[in-house]
């Protein structure tokens, strides 16, 4: 008989609010340079669909001041946490023989950084353009849409030759339902009630991730 270790190949992390203590590193950014309100106005034309993802990363990167140096961006996010009990857990799951993955509606800065510190191999978020300076250009490439993680994934393990019924998708919200519900088992991080409904589990801590595998 397969154990449930075999059953697995692939965990697929959000970033923001999953790994990471805080719940967004581009609202990290607009706090920082006071530019939360305009952010908030994008965001409600994308929800509503009157842009797309790719004119949401656009409007937002031209809101912070100019010019804008990536070293800024970076020491801005460098002040966000990884939850207390992100490297414990990926590390344990390396151990099981299973891969681990970043997919991220957030900024690839930070990604790459918290996927090197906890060793995760795989890597979709979002890029910020550069001159050869260093200096943003204004715009960015979007590898993963907010509302759409859900096809980040199925890209990511039909390129590793795999199949989404031996794939784990942990995420800290219902928006992202459809990335929950994509792969064999949905983990949800967080403390609404509707999970069941929409055929997911809830835990309420990284560490349970490993009660499952």
């Amino acid at each position: 008989m397969w154990s449930l270790v075999k059953k697995y190949k692939l965990v697929a992390f959000d970033l923001d609010g999953t790994l990471l203590a805080q719940k967004s590193s581009w609202n990290a950014i607009h706090e920082y340079f006071g530019t939360t309100l305009i952010a908030r106005k994008t965001y409600e034309l994308y929800r509503k669909g009157v842009i797309d993802y790719k004119e949401f990363m656009k409007r937002d990167i031209a809101a912070w001041p100019k010019p804008l140096h990536i070293s800024k961006i970076s020491e801005i996010l460098s002040s966000l946490n990884l939850r207390e009990d992100a490297k414990e857990v990926i590390d344990a799951i390396h151990r099981r023989g299973i891969e681990t993955a970043i997919i991220s509606a957030g900024i690839s800065l930070l990604a790459n950084y918290v996927a090197k510190e906890l060793g995760i191999k795989y890597v979709y978020a979002n890029e910020l353009c550069i001159d050869e300076k260093g200096f943003l250009t204004g715009s960015g490439v979007m590898k993963v849409d907010l509302m759409s993680k859900h096809l980040a994934l199925v890209e990511l393990v039909e390129s590793l030759g795999l199949s989404l019924n031996k794939c784990v998708t942990v995420d800290d919200t219902i928006n992202d339902a459809k990335f929950l519900q994509i792969a064999r088992l949905g983990l949800y991080l967080g403390s609404e009630d509707i999970a069941p409904k929409l055929g997911i589990k809830t835990i309420k801590s990284l560490r349970e991730i490993l009660n499952y595998l």
